[in-house]
């Protein structure tokens, strides 16, 4: 057993299950330094509260420990006696379960995750015939009129794997305006009517960084790629501040019941970041999450650009710009230095022009914000490699720019992203879902590019974990187990694909924990569990770095603890009781 003592005056790196911390994760030390300030606790108030009983996931490791919670913070880690345990203060027992630092999801889309619980659904339907079916049954209880929309269809899983043609869904719903968005969020299927509102015709040019499927006559087929979806979008009735409130906060106790304490909204809007401050000011958001700003909004940048990023242990803090540098591979919207192999002639899409992705950069470093750039194919993580190399290393280490999913990495960019001090924020599940499809995408030879994980850890650049959602589920148990094994939840490949790039379950636990702490400036308060940190818990039944990964799938979340207060209590046995 670790005394109070040893815990607060840790200063030397981090040794975790063999691995050392080094790079980035030094500074961790600094932000332990901190923690002499809390050795001398003094008595116990009502106010404290001692979480005992438990496994304890700190910086040495996992050791049966109590913590002590005061104002938000851990004010100490050791045995009960040490803590003082016996006055005023609440003590809430763990029967063994294990104590992780609270997991976050370092890219997501915190709005369109609480949307996506309210629209038709259409993750997992088997053929185009289906996604019709199922938003015929859900026009039915909307009011005359209304859009339809839903989320989830994907091509790849139907027979022949061909997108859609709008004809059965024109025949299905007639009367109302229908817009279906793809898996990814970077193609739509829309039905007669919207292209009818829209003002959309076979004369209509695909835009920019954007494509329009079309019939042989020049029609368009209804699906709008990347940014011809604005074409469409533009005429959508806007959701109004009550409903991003209710989508927002039902995104965030979702997460929650999840184990996860924060998130980094990728791209949030000016409407939606008005909410936000709103639900911060009146103390009514359950988790914490970190804005990057949508760069495509340049009145939102002129705004909040000279404000400077957000500092300190807040709930809301605005740290970031997102950008795209182009769009996603199973649209064949990624960018490919080389055409799709089953799509000759195609090469994917420059969602936004260099110059403008470098001027924004620009403004954004000028400002000391971060920068995260959507990259998906080889050809637009490398540009976006480029154009961090411009500012210099000094600069995208102090602001930590990211390339968000760097899923196609050509070998040589692979040492750049430590070299360049760049954070590759990549969301595993993405690799188990695309893996059916992605090698007809890319062929025999850059489909080694793919999801390569363990080359860029051991390259030396830091790694954040993140689902995409509502892209992905978000459930942090299939982001580990995609991370350690490279299988879908079903055990298929055997032996994982690709199995050279899978991490380790640490190292999987800390694209969560540490690595998504230093990818959104917070790892001296957040990511780990030692005194003078945020006392931001996830407590699960299981310790998911020494159990069979197939078990990962069935642990349960039993607490969520953000500044030590519950958001999540599990009602069944081990929560110690109902949801707060």
């Amino acid at each position: 057993m670790r005394s109070v003592a040893a815990w607060c005056s840790l200063r030397r790196p981090f040794v975790k299950r063999g691995l050392r911390y080094t790079g980035p994760m030094r500074h961790l030390v600094i932000g332990l330094g901190l923690a002499v300030l809390f050795t001398g606790t003094g008595p116990l108030q009502a106010r404290d509260r001692v979480f005992t009983g438990g496994i304890v996931h700190g910086p040495e490791g996992a050791v049966r420990a109590s913590i002590l919670v005061r104002d938000g913070r851990i004010a100490a880690v050791g045995t009960l006696e040490e803590l003082g345990a016996g006055g005023d203060a609440e003590i809430v027992e763990l029967g063994g379960a294990h104590v992780l630092p609270g997991l976050c999801d370092a890219h997501l889309h915190f709005t369109g995750h609480g949307r996506s619980l309210e629209e038709v659904d259409l993750n997992g339907a088997t053929s185009f015939q289906e996604v019709v079916r199922r938003a015929r049954e859900a026009a039915a209880d909307l009011p005359p009129g209304a859009w339809l929309t839903g989320r989830g269809w994907d091509q790849n899983l139907w027979p022949g794997k061909a997108f859609p043609d709008r004809a059965a869904l024109d025949e299905a719903i007639p009367d109302r305006p229908v817009l279906l968005r793809r898996v990814d969020g970077h193609a739509a299927v829309a039905n007669a009517r919207a292209l009818e509102l829209a003002g959309v015709d076979r004369d209509t040019p695909d835009p920019e960084g954007g494509r329009i499927l079309r019939r042989p006559d020049g029609t368009p087929t209804g699906v709008f790629v990347d940014e011809a979806m604005g074409l469409l979008l533009r005429v959508v009735p806007p959701p109004d501040d009550a409903t991003l409130e209710r989508w927002m906060l039902r995104s965030a106790r979702a997460l929650a019941a999840m184990g996860f304490t924060q998130v980094h909204d990728a791209g949030t809007t000016a409407r939606e970041l008005r909410v936000l401050r709103r639900l911060e000011a009146g103390d009514r958001l359950p988790i914490r999450v970190y804005v990057l700003l949508d760069g495509s909004d340049a009145a939102l940048l002129a705004r909040e650009l000279p404000r400077g990023p957000s500092i300190g242990r807040r709930m809301l803090r605005i740290g970031g710009v997102k950008l795209y540098a182009d769009g996603a591979l199973g649209s064949r919207g990624a960018l490919l230095g080389e055409d799709y192999a089953d799509d000759p002639g195609n090469h994917g899409l420059a969602v936004t022009p260099v110059e403008v992705l470098r001027s924004t950069i620009r403004a954004a470093s000028r400002a000391g914000f971060q920068v995260g750039i959507h990259a998906i194919g080889d050809e637009g993580v490398h540009r976006v490699l480029d154009l961090y190399a411009g500012l210099g290393p000094a600069t995208c280490r102090r602001l930590r720019h990211r390339v968000e999913h760097a899923q196609i990495v050509r070998p040589g960019d692979v040492p750049r992203f430590a070299r360049l001090g760049v954070v590759a924020s990549i969301q595993p599940t993405h690799c188990t879902s695309d893996m059916p499809w992605a090698p007809d995408r890319l062929g025999p030879v850059r489909i080694a590019w793919a999801y390569r994980w363990r080359s860029l850890a051991d390259a030396g650049a830091v790694l954040a974990g993140g689902s995409d959602a509502p892209v992905e589920d978000p459930d942090p148990r299939r982001g580990l187990f995609a991370a350690i094994t490279r299988q879908r939840p079903d055990g298929t490949p055997p032996g994982g694909w690709n199995p050279a790039e899978r991490l380790t379950p640490a190292g999987a636990l800390e694209l969560f924990t540490t690595g998504a702490a230093w990818a959104g400036h917070c790892e001296r308060w957040s990511g780990v569990v030692a005194p003078g940190f945020e006392a931001d818990l996830t407590i699960v039944d299981r310790d998911p770095t020494t159990v069979e990964p197939a078990a990962i799938l069935g642990m349960k979340v039993l607490r969520t603890v953000v500044a030590g207060r519950d958001r999540w209590v599990s009602p069944g046995p081990g929560g110690g009781g109902p949801a707060p």
